[in-house]
């Protein structure tokens, strides 16, 4: 898998601010700085022209995926519409494209941000595919921390490229500790017995809500019966392609019982050879 930010083609245009949706999950700072959006909010006031923000358009919605700072501010100072660059994408790309975005403009992510981001990418069912490098990457640290968070282990030190390009380390913050609470064990009910309708349940909620999803995405589109017939294809491969991992799986599982079985054998006849 290869993913790089730089090749996606924006479109400049100016939008409502109204009709820029910011609850996705495309922020990908821990939170937002007050201080830093009073700071743009007040050069505004003097006329100060900023960068137009990221937008990615699904059909339906205008993901913000860069300038959230600047899109409070604007908001904060009565503006009806922000300067925009628009590509065409999915909720998932917005996600994706956000986490490389203030890695070379604006106010910098902290570390505890890069490391935050990174660790999404290691446990996503998708983009864990990226390697460790490219991970690091995207998100402005090194393959070796990367390497570390996927057998979730925060690193005690990282490095990361400052500004002007240089190495520099940083000391992570110890992760705060857990609270734990005991429940008496008459509050903790008995286990039903799995006989399959468990799964069968959720197997079909995830069905009607798939079936759910690509009505929305047809009525958004502009040809519905375009859309429809690629989303059909679509799913219809997904499918195909979930059966043949299944498979593997099953085969890869076989490979390995049979393979620990040949293991033993062999200490057997070794340790027979030896008495010998």
């Amino acid at each position: 898998m290869n993913y790089d930010p730089t090749k996606i083609v924006f479109t400049p245009k100016s939008l409502s601010v109204d009709v820029i949706n910011i609850s996705g999950g495309t922020q990908s700072r821990l939170k937002i700085d007050k201080n830093y959006v009073e700071e743009i909010y007040e050069k505004m006031k003097e006329e100060v022209e900023y960068d137009a923000v990221t937008i990615f358009f699904d059909g339906k919605e205008y993901w913000l995926a860069d300038g959230f700072h600047r899109y409070h501010a604007t908001r904060k100072l009565g503006k009806a519409s922000i300067k925009c660059k628009i590509t065409n994408g999915l909720l998932r790309d917005a996600i994706l494209y956000s986490k490389s975005a203030n890695n070379n403009h604006g106010l910098p992510p902290t570390l505890q941000d890069k490391l935050n981001n990174a660790k999404e990418l290691c446990d996503d069912f998708e983009w864990s595919g990226f390697s460790n490098r490219q991970i690091g990457r995207i998100c402005d640290v090194s393959h070796v921390t990367v390497a570390k968070l996927r057998i979730g282990k925060v690193p005690e030190k990282v490095k990361f490229f400052d500004k002007d390009g240089e190495v520099r380390t940083r000391t992570t913050k110890p992760p705060k500790a857990e609270k734990t609470f005991e429940l008496p064990a008459t509050a903790i009910p008995a286990t039903p017995a799995d006989d399959g309708k468990q799964q069968e349940a959720i197997d079909f909620l995830v069905q009607e809500n798939e079936k759910l999803s690509d009505q929305l995405a047809v009525k958004g589109s502009a040809d519905p019966d375009l859309a429809g017939r690629i989303i059909a294809e679509l799913r219809d491969e997904v499918w195909q392609l979930t059966i043949e991992l299944n498979s593997v799986k099953i085969s890869r599982d076989q490979f390995q019982a049979e393979n620990a079985q040949l293991k033993k054998q062999v200490t057997y006849l070794q340790k027979q050879l030896k008495a010998k």
